[in-house]
């Protein structure tokens, strides 16, 4: 029987302190007009989803892939130059993990959000995102690859359960037709980056099943 690598990563850890300091109290979509979700209660209501959930499920994606240790810590940090309000987050994440893991979340941060008019430029800013998978690094595909995996899982999920599917769609800033047009745009970019991949294979069938939720037609233009 050969020897087992360390189990404990001193890498990962740094990662995971630094996400956790980094989205303290932020939450996820699923949790917008949910009562109490911002106040003090312990444990929060069912409803309200810490951010730091999607991290980790994407770590834990990126694990089961059998990635190394600065990719899994790139998962965990993927959103941190996106969504924490860090004047020195370049330099806070390459003390915390190293310049490998930094230029892997730089390669996956989306620019433009900070724009005044982000929310009509969403449709320029996704295009920008698809266009730059053709050039990032494999090994920031694969991370891309199993944030998209988890965050339609969770979608489909709780499209599945919900009473309202309008009400799960309406969490987004663009609607139903141009979420999908994205989703269905990352898939083929990554597909064509990575294929044959486990990932790829998994986030087709992913798709697949939430075809059937969409609207017959929610006026939007669907394709570019």
């Amino acid at each position: 029987m050969g020897s087992w690598p360390p189990l404990y990563s001193p890498l990962l850890e740094a990662a995971v302190r630094l996400a956790a300091q980094g989205h303290h109290r932020q939450l996820r979509k699923r949790s917008r007009g949910v009562r109490d979700c911002t106040g003090d209660v312990v444990p929060l209501p069912p409803d309200c989803v810490p951010y730091l959930t999607h991290l980790t499920a994407t770590a834990c994606i990126l694990a089961r892939l059998g990635e190394r240790d600065e990719v899994v810590a790139a998962g965990l940090l993927h959103d941190y130059l996106e969504d924490v309000p860090d004047p020195v987050g370049h330099e806070r994440i390459r003390r915390a993990v190293g310049d490998e893991v930094l230029e892997l979340v730089v390669a996956l941060t989306e620019t433009g959000r900070e724009h005044p008019d982000a929310a009509h430029s969403w449709p320029a800013r996704k295009q920008g995102q698809l266009d730059r998978i053709a050039t990032m690094p494999r090994d920031a595909v694969v991370v891309k690859a199993a944030d998209l995996l988890h965050n339609l899982a969770s979608l489909r999920a709780d499209l599945e359960t919900a009473s309202s599917v309008t009400a799960v769609w309406g969490r987004f800033n663009a609607g139903p037709g141009r979420q999908m047009w994205y989703y269905r745009g990352l898939l083929d970019a990554i597909r064509r980056r990575l294929e044959p991949h486990p990932a790829v294979s998994e986030l087709e069938r992913v798709v697949a099943g939430i075809e059937p939720f969409l609207p017959p037609s929610d006026g939007e233009i669907t394709r570019s």
